[in-house]
């Protein structure tokens, strides 16, 4: 009994230190959306058939140091450079040396390949002004480094055409993208926190998965949907008090959270295990 009561204890711990990471407005799965505006800006059909012949072939690799690059590819719709990946944890060290996300219960998310997460929207934001700093010459002419708008990122999520999710219209999601499977599931788990899991999916990444391991669109672009959140540059609402996360993580299963369409936020200057981030390279705004 006493062994069985300590299990207990130590699953409470986790309840609620995971309660206490969410996303503003959200459950342990991203579940609620916040209040407010929760509906994502419209695409209209004209942009998605300007978008329907994109071209995947052109990148750009930018050095941030003498062992350290980051890939981008032009969204010609967008006229935009995309990160091909979410910021790495690799990449996000050389702007601060103190990050190490270290374990998230156990589970290593501090890989060097992993997606930079327990970043705020205020870190990745002054990482992309470190960007523009130390890589300008790098840069296109007038371009600058920042944090994709949602309705960018909508668009290299549709990739040219009308869909429910990153990947498609079907359900499941294909295993290649890291979202909550069957690999994070057992009896335990699901006895002492009611969580759901997606059935037939097994991605085989409880946590983050590296970048390179988490689905790839058709513009070639990785974790669109799936392994981390991802911070964009909008507030979420006319309260301008939360900024919008976009794509659902590797703890999430609701397909309204999977959804193109679904979004939550997140305080700007708070993180989790969940959140993530990635970098556009776009014209300076005037």
């Amino acid at each position: 009994m006493t062994n069985f009561r300590n299990l207990i204890e130590k699953c409470g711990v986790f309840i609620v230190a995971l309660i206490c990471l969410l996303p503003a407005g959200g459950n342990a799965r991203g579940g609620n959306l916040p209040a407010g505006n929760s509906s994502a800006p419209a695409v209209s059909s004209n942009q998605l058939a300007d978008a329907a012949g994109q071209a995947t072939d052109s990148i750009l690799i930018v050095q941030i140091d003498k062992d350290e690059f980051i890939a981008f590819i032009w969204i010609a719709p967008l006229s935009i450079w995309v990160g091909k990946y979410e910021a790495t944890n690799a990449q996000y060290k050389k702007f601060n040396r103190a990050h190490d996300p270290k374990k998230y219960y156990e589970h290593v998310i501090n890989l060097p390949d992993q997606p930079a997460v327990l970043v705020s929207w205020e870190d990745a934001n002054n990482y992309c002004g470190w960007l523009n700093r130390n890589c300008r010459r790098q840069l296109p002419p007038g371009c600058e480094f920042r944090l994709p708008t949602e309705k960018e990122w909508i668009i290299f999520a549709l990739c040219g055409r009308e869909k429910e999710y990153p990947w498609g219209d079907q359900w499941p999601p294909p295993d290649a993208f890291n979202y909550k499977g069957t690999e994070g599931a057992n009896i335990i788990y699901g006895l002492f926190h009611n969580e759901k899991f997606i059935r037939n999916h097994r991605d085989g990444f409880i946590v983050t998965a590296p970048v390179g391991k988490s689905g790839a669109n058709e513009w070639g672009l990785y974790g669109v949907g799936g392994n981390a959140w991802e911070w964009c540059q909008d507030w979420f609402d006319e309260t301008k008090t939360t900024r919008i996360i976009k794509g659902a993580a590797w703890n999430n299963s609701d397909p309204a959270i999977l959804s193109v369409s679904g979004r939550a936020a997140g305080l700007p200057e708070k993180s989790n295990a969940m959140i993530g981030f990635r970098v556009v390279i776009a014209p300076r705004k005037k």
